[in-house]
C-alpha cells in the first residue's frame, strides 16, 4: 500500500511472494508472486514476462525461474540469460548461482559456465567470499580465493 495516496502499489490478489534463504523477496522494483500453482514476476508492480512454476528472487541482476521441471536464469524484463538445463537452482552471490546437476550442486557463473564443478549433496549462495555446502562429512564453508569486480568470476 502507497501510504503517501492509499492506492495499492501492488493489488493484493496474491497467494504468495517468493523468498530466498534469508526471506528477502524484492529488489530493485523486482518481487516474484505466487497465483494458484503458477509464479510472476512483477517489475515496479506490472507483470513482465510469461508463467513459472518456481523463482528464487533477483540478485546480480538475474534470478533463476524454474519452468517444463527444469531450472534456467532470466533478467529483469523476463529473457532467458542462462537456458532451463538445472534440477535446481538457487539465487547468484557474488556473481556464482548453485545448481543442481545430476543430483550434485556446483556453481555457475554469470556466463553460464560451471565454475565449481557439481560434487556437494547441497549447496547455499556466496555471501562476503563463502557459501557453506553439505559434503559426506557435513556442512562446511568453501571461500573464493580470488574474486576480482566485474570478471563474473
Amino acid at each position: 500500500l502507497d501510504v503517501s495516496g492509499g492506492d495499492w502499489l501492488i493489488a493484493p490478489e496474491y497467494d504468495d511472494i517468493i523468498r530466498d534463504e534469508l526471506g528477502r523477496s524484492y529488489r530493485n522494483g523486482t518481487v516474484f508472486v505466487r497465483s494458484g500453482a503458477q509464479v510472476f514476476l512483477l517489475v515496479d508492480g506490472e507483470q513482465v514476462g510469461e508463467a513459472y512454476e518456481d523463482a528464487r528472487p533477483f540478485a546480480d541482476g538475474w534470478a533463476a525461474v524454474k519452468k517444463n521441471g527444469t531450472w534456467g536464469f532470466i533478467d529483469r524484463e523476463g529473457v532467458v540469460q542462462i537456458e532451463y538445463q538445472f534440477e535446481d537452482a538457487r539465487s547468484f552471490g557474488q556473481h556464482l548461482a548453485a545448481v543442481k546437476v545430476d543430483g550434485k550442486w556446483g556453481y555457475v557463473s554469470l556466463k553460464g559456465e560451471m565454475a565449481i564443478e557439481p560434487s556437494y549433496l547441497d549447496a547455499k549462495s556466496f555471501s562476503a567470499g563463502s557459501a557453506p555446502v553439505r559434503t559426506e562429512a557435513g556442512w562446511r564453508f568453501i571461500t573464493l580465493l580470488e574474486y576480482e569486480e566485474g570478471t563474473g568470476l
